[in-house]
């Protein structure tokens, strides 16, 4: 059973309100539950990882997911609306171009520091123990993850789910990331299709070489982001477990 969960506002530092939704498992025996906190892709919302949620919980581990700056809930700025443009048809050429229009309109440039005042947030309440936080992120929420990392102290880990987009964050986050993830040295699982349509596969292979505490895991087929969740999902859960210290 999962009690009510508790619903975030917090503002972003241009002044847009972040929603989110933190949920924790019904037994509390007065120690703070692990915390995983989920950013997801463009353009869907923090309900997009009902399932990566439902398996967490289930093990006994809080996950705070959020609608990012423009999607979902997430939309009043101090200007008034800002929301994502949704793609004008189904063709590549659709997304990239509502995509690109979106970064520019809702300010991708802020997700990694809106990740990390999300953490915050859900770090500081009181049945939280925030020793034990990992990040997930999905396509543009897997990048905005990989470089809120570099401000999380006492971080237990990082997993990407078809991380791309990075540099509609900013020109330097792909290289920014590498370097993040040369330094923090915690345990990290960067997951993607081999021929992901965005470029998730080649930046698994590009940002995990070379270092042994990255495992990267490139799967058959062109599925992005939380579309290939069931192909890794016993291997990723286990990666949290055990990073998180959940048996």
């Amino acid at each position: 059973m999962i009690l009510a969960p508790l619903e975030m506002s917090v503002p972003a530092r241009d002044g847009l309100i972040l929603k989110g939704t933190l949920t924790y498992p019904e037994t509390y025996a007065g120690v703070g539950f692990p915390l995983v906190v989920l950013a997801h892709q463009y353009p869907a919302t923090r309900d997009s990882y009902a399932p990566l949620v439902a398996d967490l919980v289930e093990s006994g581990i809080a996950t705070l997911a959020f609608d990012e700056r423009g999607h979902g809930a997430s939309i009043i700025a101090p200007s008034g609306p800002k929301v994502v443009d949704t793609p004008e048809g189904l063709t590549l050429e659709a997304f990239g171009k509502a995509f690109m229009s979106s970064a520019g309109k809702v300010g991708f440039g802020n997700i990694d520091n809106d990740i990390l005042r999300v953490a915050s947030w859900g770090a500081n309440q009181n049945f939280i123990d925030a020793g034990r936080m990992a990040l997930v992120g999905a396509s543009i929420g897997g990048s905005g993850v990989l470089l809120a990392a570099a401000n999380i102290p006492n971080l237990r880990a990082l997993a990407t789910l078809g991380a791309a987009g990075a540099p509609a964050i900013a020109p330097d986050a792909p290289q920014r990331i590498r370097a993040t993830l040369e330094r923090l040295k915690i345990p990290c699982f960067l997951a993607s299709s081999r021929e992901d349509p965005f470029e998730g596969g080649a930046n698994v292979t590009s940002w995990s070489r070379g270092l042994s505490h990255v495992t990267s895991r490139i799967i058959p087929g062109s599925a992005h982001a939380m579309a290939i969740y069931f192909d890794v999902r016993d291997e990723l859960l286990r990666f949290l477990h055990q990073s998180l210290g959940v048996q």
